[in-house]
């Protein structure tokens, strides 16, 4: 399986669990423990994406905010691996709209951090996980685009 597609099941996955799920981890009468939803992300993004795609003792960059659980690693398995790949954010089309600046968009290439929702002109983190959030480091802001209007790929960092 390639990466654009493990991400887009991805995609899919937290649209299906989110609303199931997100009780538990947001209600702390339900554990004693510090797991939290960025926890849940994480793992889930190493096991359904990251060993879906690479080889053993090979490891994506985190998801988002990475998880808390493990305190200095943002890892939830294999907590003193490093990344070797990153997700690189392919846009599909001459230009893509940035949702969350209204703006027309020319640069190709970004780097991939979350998947996320779209409501009131604003991301967000909840269904349907129709959007991508980047980081815009030539000009210091975040995007969103629409899943269907990008690409995802492996860069070796």
């Amino acid at each position: 399986m390639n990466l654009d597609r493990a991400i887009r099941i991805f995609s899919d996955y937290l649209n299906a669990s989110w609303y199931v799920v997100n009780p538990l981890l947001r209600d702390r009468t339900y554990t004693t423990d510090e797991f939290s939803i960025n926890d849940w992300l994480q793992a889930n993004w190493e096991i359904l994406v990251e060993k879906k795609i690479l080889q053993q003792n090979e490891y994506l960059e985190f998801y988002g905010d990475g998880a808390d659980f493990f305190g200095a690693s943002s890892r939830m398995t294999e907590i003193e691996a490093l990344p070797i790949f990153a997700v690189k954010i392919i846009l599909d089309g001459e230009t893509v709209k940035d949702f969350l600046n209204n703006e027309t968009i020319l640069k190709t290439e970004f780097s991939f951090d979350r998947l996320v929702g779209f409501k009131n002109g604003f991301y967000v983190s909840e269904p349907p996980f129709n959007y991508v959030l980047i980081q815009d480091d030539d000009v210091g802001i975040e995007r969103v685009f629409p899943l269907d209007s990008i690409k995802f790929e492996l860069q070796k960092i």
